[in-house]
């Protein structure tokens, strides 16, 4: 019922550095994901540690051993309990900052926009190399107002030789227009990823049980959302604007119907530059499910931006759903990525990949 820009950074007032991970959001909160947790009262070692805001932090990573992730999250939420939701729309589990708890809100089109501003002598190494790499974009013929910079180059906490570039782009059709231009432009500090980085890519998200080290590399290596400036890692991270948003809270609720696994025809894929994404799918075959209108395949995570193209045919498992539209006939789809996936027997079987002949 709210339209919030995925990507956006919020500080808590229990000292949460968390990132907005929708674009659509329910009244009275924010879908997010927290990066940072203040480690006084829960900590894990299997977490990387940070030193932010005057305190020990935990970098949330959702892909560290199971059990300990498990562990981890039932001692979060005991101890935060405010920053997890059930919704009723979905019948799923979300991290949710209410909006009471918010502090601040990091602003990437703002932070960018005050970042180009600065005399370049005034610039360190970091901040040259976003502000050099924002200078190449325009030549899409972008505009700065069009771009946004987020994580830790927006709040701050970056580390000048090792930090990422994070860029936004804001609007699905300036989201196409720039993977298009890197994809073409020539420039001697571009690169793109090798099959080793991918493949290194592969094992960190345990997908080497789903993927071929060939099938990996053939998804990964066509897109252009990241690749190193300057041998710094850079990523595009497409939102959505309020006019465009491929779903509205509120506007359907969502029956789980149990993990299945599905094969169907990619019609369009304009909305998956964004996260949460969705592929729009037609002829689709799902085993000992005959007759079953599945037209969507939505994924959280962003390794599936562009995963497939127009006309191809893909192969997906993730959680079933039946729709149901508060207007319009009922239809399924399947997703992958929502949270408690990470908590269950889904981690690792959960994917979407093209299937070649």
């Amino acid at each position: 019922m709210v339209h919030f820009y995925e990507s956006s950074i919020i500080t808590t007032t229990d000292g949460l550095h968390c990132q907005v991970y929708s674009n659509e959001h329910p009244e009275g909160g924010l879908i997010v994901k927290p990066k940072y947790i203040p480690m006084d009262k829960i900590s894990s070692d299997a977490l990387q540690c940070r030193y932010l805001s005057g305190k020990r932090m935990n970098r949330l990573n959702m892909w560290i051993e199971q059990e300990k992730l498990i562990e981890y999250i039932e001692k979060f939420k005991k101890t935060y309990p405010q920053y997890f939701w059930v919704s009723n729309l979905h019948q799923n589990l979300f991290f949710i900052v209410p909006l009471n708890k918010i502090e601040k809100i990091y602003d990437p089109r703002k932070g960018l926009s005050e970042l180009m501003q600065i005399p370049e002598k005034f610039l360190d190494i970091h901040l040259r190399k976003v502000y050099d790499f924002v200078k190449l974009v325009e030549k899409s013929g972008l505009a700065i107002n069009d771009l946004g910079v987020t994580y830790s180059t927006l709040v701050g906490h970056y580390f000048s030789e090792h930090s990422d570039i994070n860029l936004v782009v804001y609007g699905k059709d300036n989201c196409m227009k720039l993977l298009q231009f890197l994809g073409n432009v020539k420039d001697p500090r571009l690169r793109w990823k090798t099959d080793e980085e991918w493949l290194h890519f592969r094992n960190l998200r345990e997908r080497s049980s789903t993927f071929t080290k060939k099938e990996f590399l053939f998804q990964m290596t066509r897109k252009k959302t990241e690749g190193f400036f300057d041998e710094t890692l850079f990523l595009i991270l497409g939102v959505e604007e309020p006019n465009e948003t491929w779903f509205k809270w509120g506007g359907e609720k969502y029956i789980p119907k149990g993990f299945a696994k599905v094969r169907a025809v990619v019609t369009n894929n304009f909305d998956s530059t964004v996260r949460p994404g969705c592929f729009e799918v037609k002829n689709s075959h799902i085993k000992g499910m005959k007759h079953l209108n599945l037209t969507k395949i939505v994924f959280y995570s962003r390794d599936y931006v562009l995963q497939a193209m127009p006309n191809e045919k893909i192969e997906a498992s993730g959680l079933l759903e039946k729709v149901l539209p508060i207007n319009g006939m009922p239809y399924y789809r399947l997703v992958i990525g929502y949270l408690d996936s990470y908590l269950s027997g889904r981690r690792g079987k959960e994917y979407i990949k093209v299937i070649r002949k």
